[in-house]
């Protein structure tokens, strides 16, 4: 499935798709959320839950280069 269809697919859609075919790639904490990132076929996604429950909020396409930075996390020492 490519972006524009993902886009077009409801959060219940979207996350069945992402189970079956998503690459999970880090996550972060953002206000009062967790957001998953996770590598698609061409694309990234973010799933966000509010921070101690256990239920998908959204599901959106990522593509914010400083906000897919967030998710690099580089020790300096290992690379000395």
């Amino acid at each position: 499935m490519d972006e524009n269809r993902f886009r077009k697919c409801s959060v219940a859609q979207r996350l069945e798709h992402l189970k079956a075919h998503g690459i999970y790639m880090g996550s972060r904490y953002h206000g009062g959320h967790h957001v998953h990132l996770y590598g698609m076929e061409g694309f990234y996604c973010e799933v966000w839950m509010r921070t101690g429950l256990q239920y998908v909020e959204w599901i959106e396409v990522a593509k914010n280069t400083e906000i897919l930075s967030e998710y690099v996390k580089v020790d300096v020492q290992s690379l000395l």
